[in-house]
């Protein structure tokens, strides 16, 4: 095939020049260099083997030639963000996208993040919008999302919204009523993305919301069987069925008391 030009049966692009695909490619390379360069030489050097000396020079020349052309085709398709390899997807893209180096907490191969990475730079050029801010937050949820910005709140007249809030939005997440799973790494993430993304004199709330399914009885999903259940307890009876100095006629240890008896009308019993 010709040379510095995109071989689509190549599998490995790794910057580590070692495996059989590479050394076969640079095989197949180096004996076509290496025929080119016999042609170059007068009839009275060629030699129909490669025995002479300078037959074995000029075949280590094609080797090297050949793995400096392999270099190059590998360098030419790392200045597109879809063919750039894998070790160089952050140093080349990631490192021109995030703030100040960061990379969201995250678990993705080399495809996953190259797609994550050409996803949140197609977000970034739209610019600092809602549709924008949502896209970002969409980037690690599976979950429906709604965008709300603060200032439409205080025009509907909301309660606990003002003026001073007008900077500011908010990103409701409808979880289902399942916590979502890592749910501090999530934020983390989401945290480093609204840095990308939104407006620098922004302010955003990230909220989870919680439902609950409706389950209907039986087939009519328009009936909702109800019952009412009620419990009537008066705490105050159990006290009058209680003494509250103790035990009746006995001290603290247990004696017996004396009770003094005072108005008592004892005339007739004389």
């Amino acid at each position: 095939m010709p040379r510095f030009m995109f071989d689509p049966n190549r599998v490995n692009y790794s910057i580590h020049k070692k495996g059989k695909e590479y050394n076969l490619l640079v095989l197949q390379r180096a004996q076509s260099i290496f025929s080119t360069l016999l042609d170059l030489l007068p009839s009275n050097w060629i030699s129909g083997v490669q025995g002479p000396s300078y037959t074995l020079e000029l075949k280590a020349v094609a080797v090297e030639l050949a793995k400096i052309e392999i270099a190059l085709e590998d360098v030419n398709r790392d200045i597109s963000f879809e063919t750039t390899r894998s070790e160089f997807l952050q140093s080349i893209v990631g490192y021109l996208v995030f703030v100040n180096g960061k990379i969201p907490p995250m678990e993705y191969d080399d495809v996953e993040f190259r797609r994550f990475l050409l996803t949140l730079i197609r977000i970034y050029f739209q610019g600092s919008i809602p549709e924008a801010l949502k896209d970002a937050v969409d980037l690690f949820l599976t979950e429906e999302s709604d965008f709300i910005e603060n200032f439409l709140l205080v025009r509907q007249g909301a309660s606990g919204y003002d003026i001073s809030d007008q900077f500011g939005f908010q990103a409701t997440v409808d979880t289902g009523g399942v916590f979502p799973e890592n749910a501090f790494a999530l934020q983390a993430a989401l945290g480093t993305i609204m840095d990308v993304i939104r407006p620098a004199h922004t302010l955003y709330r990230i909220r989870y919301l919680f439902t609950d399914d409706y389950i209907p009885n039986g087939d009519d999903i328009n009936r909702i069987l109800d019952e009412s259940r009620w419990r009537l307890a008066c705490y105050y009876y159990e006290d009058f069925r209680t003494y509250c100095a103790g035990i009746k006629d006995r001290d603290r240890l247990g004696r017996k008391t004396n009770q003094a008896v005072v108005g008592e009308d004892h005339s007739q019993d004389f």
